[in-house]
């Protein structure tokens, strides 16, 4: 079985999605949404190849892997059993420039 890691960037995306779904819907739903959220993460401990390699979009040679969720896009990587999460950004956000930079 895998285990999932959150990097540090990834920390601070839950609290900026955190942030903003207490200013726009309360405390109440924004509890729900990130536990629903991190909840669905915790399936690649069991389905570690749920996501689709990053590859398959862009013409950038990288090991990610994403998964959709709702709102948002989660990045990862497999590294020994560990699925470690790279970033959770909003579907609306240009991930390619966040993850990648200018290239």
């Amino acid at each position: 079985m895998y285990k999932v890691y959150f990097s540090p960037l990834t920390k601070d995306d839950l609290m900026k999605i955190n942030e903003y779904l207490q200013e726009e819907f309360g405390k109440e739903t924004a509890n729900f949404e990130l536990k629903k959220l991190i909840e669905s993460i915790k399936n690649f401990e069991q389905f570690p190849l749920m996501g689709r390699p990053l590859v398959n979009l862009i013409d950038i040679p990288t090991e990610y892997m994403y998964f959709v969720t709702e709102r948002n896009y989660v990045f990862y990587r497999l590294e020994n059993h560990k699925v470690k999460i790279i970033r959770i950004l909003d579907i609306k956000q240009d991930y390619i420039q966040i993850l990648f930079g200018n290239r």
